[in-house]
């Protein structure tokens, strides 16, 4: 696939943060919601910002159980926070929208999700696809102009668009009236396009990929805020593993996955996968990243993952430099996004090169915090997880303060949890009476958290006691009225 071909994007591929810098801040076209950020949030933004992303904690609202009408409020919020959409789609762009669906139905069944749905723990789930399609829409674009794609594992009626919808993903597109293509296969197409990366490429000089993705003026990529067992962080940017069909990218006696963007000759990923991950987001730039964290895994990607468990981040992220979008998710994952390299789950010391970092020094998108102006209700999410630095899951249980505290009507409690187990929370009053359970139940290893809303309580002093595997501690809450 190391062929040189022309390719429609380089003529006009303007370097990410000139694009940051000259991007519009044209108001959306719609009515605000109570959720969305007064334009005056935006008077102190740093001199030094090269890109700006948008974080919304889901955690109080009918959002973290993907309630569509809920999802789509908080990404339009998001959009408004990040200065609308409309200088990067009009009413006559084709719009195509990658998600990512890895590992097929198969494993919607496996015994890892612990009884979590597949959407809500390994693939981005249909309420947030719906989200971003329907603003779309209200912005003024075509339905019939907007594709969700994506590179099926199986297309049989129980997969993903199957006929039985077992998923909710073609119910979500024909609430939409969008179209949906499978990135495996060339169809409706006579053949594949040969796409070039450009030089200098680091891996590959040119992939095949489906036509549309040569057809359409504005690409977004909504991935699952997941780690990665062999790349350390999977966000947008390494959802573009999805956008080449297997068939073409195996190499031989490995033929379950593309073998050939993780290794040349089947040996280490480390160096050579982070590096595809940044020859295919050449090929193929990324116009807005939305990245659902309402629910999500940490350990790995998937349910073949040893580490891989169930977690909730409780967050949606959304911004127009993908490098920037997944520096934040990274960070909500624990991860410095601004380290050469990433640790791997698999624990040990083992890591990989960052691409986020291979990506800044190619100009792609900023992965430097001190360049992104981070805005909307959820900033405070990143903060409390970059201060703890934790990577992946820590070795020790934490019961971390409350955020904010003194409080009023509600705060938010946050725990790590090193291994699976039995956690329990409860508040106690100053006499030592339990109040109320948070929780009590098993947990997957990573970090929590949980809202506590007093209910006909007076203000005063509680307190919030954790339990686990031996574990103990508690944490004074202060509520005021």
């Amino acid at each position: 696939m190391k062929r040189s071909h022309s390719s429609p994007y380089h003529a006009n591929d303007v370097c990410r943060r000139d694009f940051l810098r000259a991007a519009g801040t044209a108001a959306f076209g719609m009515a605000l919601s109570p959720l969305l950020i007064p334009r005056s949030a935006f008077a102190n933004m740093a001199a030094t910002s090269l890109a700006t992303v948008g974080i919304a904690d889901t955690s109080s609202t009918a959002a973290d159980a993907y309630d569509v009408a809920t999802v789509k409020a908080q990404v339009q919020a998001l959009f408004e926070a990040i200065g609308g959409i409309t200088d990067i789609v009009r009413t006559d762009s084709k719009v195509a929208i990658k998600i990512n669906l890895v590992g097929g139905s198969g494993s919607a069944s496996s015994a890892a999700l612990k009884g979590v749905p597949i959407t809500e723990a390994m693939w981005t789930h249909p309420a947030v696809m719906r989200a971003v399609a329907e603003l779309l829409v209200d912005a003024g674009v075509s339905p019939g102009n907007i594709t969700i794609v994506e590179a099926l594992w199986d297309t049989g009626t129980n997969a993903p668009f199957g006929a039985t919808d077992t998923f909710g993903f073609t119910a979500a597109k024909n609430a939409v009236g969008c179209q949906f293509i499978n990135l495996s296969a060339a169809a409706p197409y006579p053949d594949l396009a040969t796409v070039t990366t450009g030089a200098p490429y680091h891996n590959f000089a040119s992939f095949s990929m489906n036509r549309i993705l040569t057809e359409v003026d504005t690409y977004i990529s909504i991935p699952k805020l997941k780690h990665h067992y062999e790349n350390g962080f999977s966000g947008s940017l390494k959802n573009q593993v999805g956008i080449v069909p297997i068939t073409g990218y195996t190499l031989p006696g490995n033929t379950g996955n593309r073998s050939a963007l993780h290794s040349a000759d089947g040996g280490s990923s480390t160096l050579y996968l982070p590096r595809s991950v940044c020859d295919l987001n050449r090929a193929r730039p990324v116009h807005l990243a939305v990245i659902d964290g309402i629910r999500n895994a940490t350990g790995g990607e998937g349910v073949w993952n040893p580490t891989f468990a169930p977690a909730r981040r409780h967050a949606l992220i959304a911004g127009k430099d993908p490098v920037a979008t997944d520096t934040i998710g990274a960070q909500l994952m624990g991860l410095d996004a601004e380290a050469a390299t990433l640790p791997l789950p698999k624990g040990g010391g083992a890591t990989c090169d960052n691409h986020l970092a291979l990506l800044n020094a190619r100009g792609a998108g900023t992965n430097k915090r001190s360049e992104i102006t981070l805005t909307g209700d959820g900033t405070h999410l990143v903060t409390s997880v970059a201060e703890r630095a934790t990577g992946l899951p820590q070795d020790n249980y934490r019961l971390l303060p409350n955020f904010p505290n003194p409080f009023n009507p509600a705060t938010r409690i946050a725990y790590t949890v090193p291994r699976n187990g039995h956690v329990s929370l409860s508040i106690y009053s100053v006499t030592g009476a339990r109040i109320q359970v948070l929780t009590d139940e098993e947990h997957a290893a990573g970090d929590h958290q949980v809202v506590w809303t007093p209910e006909a309580l007076p203000s005063g002093t509680y307190f919030c006691r954790m339990q686990a595997d031996g574990f103990s501690e508690t944490i004074k809450l202060l509520y005021v009225r």
